[in-house]
This record gives structure tokens, sequence and C-alpha cells, in this order.
């Protein structure tokens, strides 16, 4: 899905960050009842990533609420605060992360009215175009303070993704240090791995119920 491996030679330093990069996305993904579940997880460079992880409901669904894409925030934040816990700094490689988080942000304040303070309105911003693979740029149909507003609740969404990322991979610091030195040793994890790391931590199963909302079903590779 992704590209051939790659034939370079990384450094011990540069894979134990990206052991952690990709144990960050995991574990958030995990304690998340309601975001997808990691099928795979690895830090085998493949294309233009240094490692992956693939993300996959256990049931097709169709609803997605609020909470689940607070949920989806906080895991691709899950990498960028990793490295503000373990390194005491994000680093350039978390480009990818915050380009998807902020498009999902966007999406939840001003196509889905999950922003409290602009209501239950659709504001218009411009397409992405399927076929030239960019956006097509309209007219905005509303006023330069309500620009505003817009980027002020984009930026508080990912703000606090990226607060609850780190503060629940502090919390779980043991499970953290477990999964990236088995990503060490083994350069791979799939499911069934990761269930024997984690699975005393119980995650609730994603068939709950939630609330109203749409969005496809996800198998979404997160890059480092």
């Amino acid at each position: 899905m992704i590209g051939p491996k790659r034939e370079e030679v990384f450094s011990p330093e540069d894979k134990r960050r990206t052991a952690y990069h990709e144990a960050g996305h995991a574990l958030v993904s995990w304690l998340e009842p309601l975001a997808e579940q990691p099928l795979k997880v690895s830090i085998i460079p493949r294309g233009q990533t240094l490692g992956v992880n693939m993300l996959s409901f256990e049931e097709d669904r169709y609803h997605h609420g609020l909470d689940f894409f607070k949920a989806r925030l906080a895991t691709l934040m899950g990498g960028r605060a990793v490295e503000r816990l373990v390194f005491g700094q994000a680093y350039a490689g978390v480009e990818s992360d915050l380009k998807q988080a902020t498009r999902w942000a966007r999406l939840m304040v001003t196509h889905w009215g999950m922003s409290d303070r602009l209501g239950p309105m659709a504001y218009r911003l411009g397409e992405e175009h399927a076929f030239l693979g960019k956006e097509i740029q309209e007219g905005r149909d509303f006023s330069e303070g309500t620009a505003e507003v817009i980027d002020e609740e984009v930026r508080r969404l990912l703000r606090e993704a990226d607060e609850h990322a780190f503060e629940l991979l502090q919390s779980h610091r043991t499970e953290l240090e477990a999964l990236v030195e088995a990503l060490l040793q083994r350069e791979e994890l799939h499911r069934e791995d990761l269930d024997q790391l984690l699975g005393h931590l119980h995650p609730a199963k994603n068939g709950q119920a939630e609330g109203n909302g749409q969005a496809p079903r996800s198998e979404t590779p997160k890059e480092a």
C-alpha cells in the first residue's frame, strides 16, 4: 500500500525515535474506545514513510459523532505527543499527522456543526477535487469575524487532542515502553501481538453506540 521497503541503513537513534512515534499512535488508538483499532504497527521504512500504523474498525460502521472524531484527532496527535513526552520536543516528521488532523478538525467545525460557538451551520471554504487532487477555491459565504472563530475552534480541537494524547501516554508509560521495545526487537507487530502486550487494558469494543454523524469506514495508514 505505501511502497517498497527502503534500502537505507538507519541509525539506532532514528529507529528508536520511529518506534516511539508509531507506538504513540498505536497506544492512543488502543486506549480510545471509539477510535479505529490498530491491526499492524511497523517501523520498517517503506516509500516515503519511516513507519506505519494500520487501523481499522472491527466491523463496518457508517455513523460517527463528535466523540469519535475527537478520538481520531487524539490518535493522529499520538506521534507528536509521545515525542514531547519522551524527547521534550516535537519533530518535523509529524507534518503528515498535523495535515490530516487539521483537515478533520476543520471539517468538524465547518461542515458537521460540531462547534458550540458556531452552531449548526455549514460554511463554504472550498472543495477537494477528486480528479485534480487539489482544493477548488470558492468565495466564502461568511464574515472575517466568523473566519477568525473558525480558526480558533480548529486550534482548540487540535490542542485538546494533543493534550489528551499526552495525558494518555503519560499515564500508560509502562505499556508505551513495552510496545517500543517489542517494535525494536521485531520491527512489525500484528493484532495478536498487540493483544498480548496491551490486552490487560481491556479496550471497549467499537460496536458500542455513538452519536449521529457520518464518515466512511477507515483502514488508514498513520505515517511517521
